[in-house]
């Protein structure tokens, strides 16, 4: 009875299992990011490096040095049951003891939880290996000065110490969004692979903006391509710089809809968009969207109402991370003129059909003159103009028979008196 009784908690009641979570690194620390194996103590150059790791639970671990071409250059060390490791030291030698060419090389860390049998893996870091006699970075980059700068201490003689090499890490070119602000950053490394935070960096944007800091945050406002400058300095005289092209592109962002499901955002660019820090606002409220956050080009996204938290309203906004509005919704929309004002053309000045200086034919024929008649024009006709009558009679004296005859009365009369 008791095996039937757990049979039937076993159905009405199932055993619920959840899956563990994979072992993570709680420590990761690398003591030298470039080592030299061939430099002296003198020298004052690192030829080894530390690893230092540890894990959130017991691991089967291994560290292993791969080439930039994937290629295992030596096993490190593994373990079979480990959790906190003693650091471990990479003179720049590989599994047969000889030291391997210049060159940057991956730190690969790789754990399996003896417990749960997940895994994990981790490549972030990297060791550059260089010569002695050739202290520059393995990247190419070149030092800031090989000049010394004097020390006096306490009235002795004159030591000189060697002003370090710097080389910075940043990004040799950058597409963003005009009107948005970008992050901009640089890591400062001296010639030993220590970071250098004391060092002072210093941005020239191209655009006539300039701004001191590791890390900025800049707004370009007009697409083109800008070239920005960033240098350093160091206390004890170390000077670098980097350059960096900055392509500007206007965002072509839309809000695309707006529901009680959240705000759906489309990328009608053809690149993708980053859109870290931006924020989207509706109802009164915001919400910041997190760094690293990139829509792929031709695509939309929803961003759910249960993530944004934000009040439900009839419009809303996309915003810049300086505040600045990006997108709206409803777009608004561009005034276009009516049919009728398209259509019609105010006239000023009309040309009359007939102008007053037209030059008509005119005829010089004799006509008899009309009989002038006492009877008043009857009532709505047309009275025939003032001029009519004395035009006639002006073409009746030009006629040639009226002046033949009065040149006959003349001679006639002259004629006369003779007599």
């Amino acid at each position: 009875m008791r095996a039937i009784a757990l049979c039937a908690l076993a159905v009405f009641f199932p055993v619920v299992t959840y899956a563990a979570d994979a072992p993570t690194l709680t420590t990761y620390t690398i003591s030298h990011g470039t080592i030299y194996p061939t430099a002296t103590a003198a020298s004052g150059l690192a030829t080894t490096t530390s690893i230092d790791t540890a894990f959130s639970e017991p691991v089967k671990a291994s560290i292993k040095i791969i080439s930039a071409g994937a290629v295992l250059i030596k096993s490190l060390y593994s373990s079979q049951s480990v959790t906190n490791p003693t650091p471990k030291i990479w003179d720049g030698t590989n599994s047969a003891g000889a030291r391997v060419a210049d060159g940057t090389y991956t730190v690969l860390i790789s754990a399996t939880s003896t417990a749960t049998g997940l895994s994990m893996s981790d490549s972030s870091k990297t060791v550059a290996v260089a010569s002695s006699d050739d202290p520059a970075p393995p990247d190419g980059s070149s030092d800031a000065s090989d000049t010394t700068t004097p020390f006096t201490s306490g009235g002795g003689p004159t030591e000189y110490l060697p002003i370090p090499a710097l080389r910075i890490l940043t990004d040799n070119a950058r597409t963003v969004s005009s009107g948005a602000e970008s992050a901009f950053t640089a890591v400062v490394y001296d010639g030993k692979g220590n970071r250098r935070d004391d060092a002072t960096v210093t941005w020239s944007f191209g655009d006539g903006m300039r701004r001191t800091g590791a890390s900025v945050f800049h707004s370009y406002y007009d697409p083109g391509e800008y070239l920005a400058i960033v240098r350093t300095t160091t206390s004890d005289g170390g000077k670098t710089q980097a350059e960096v092209v900055v392509t500007v592109k206007d965002a072509r962002i839309k809000i695309a809809s707006l529901s009680s499901r959240g705000i759906t955002l489309a990328n009608n660019d053809s690149r993708t968009l980053d859109l870290s820090l931006w924020r989207l606002s509706m109802g009164g409220r915001q919400f910041k969207i997190p760094e690293d956050t990139h829509i792929l080009a031709g695509r939309t996204v929803l961003f759910p109402s249960q993530v944004i938290e934000l009040p439900t309203a009839d419009s809303a906004f996309l915003l810049y991370p300086s505040g600045e509005v990006a997108a709206a919704y409803p777009p608004t929309p561009v005034p276009q003129p009516s049919p009728d004002a398209a259509s019609y053309k105010k006239v000023s000045e009309v040309e009359p059909i007939l102008s007053a200086r037209t030059n008509a034919p005119v005829h010089d024929e004799a006509v008899d003159a009309p009989a002038v008649t006492a009877e008043p024009a009857a009532v709505g006709a047309a009275s025939p103009p003032a001029k009519a009558a004395s035009t006639r009679a002006d073409g009746l004296l030009r006629s040639p028979w009226t002046l033949g005859l009065l040149g006959v009365i003349v001679v006639a009369g002259g004629a006369f008196i003779l007599l």
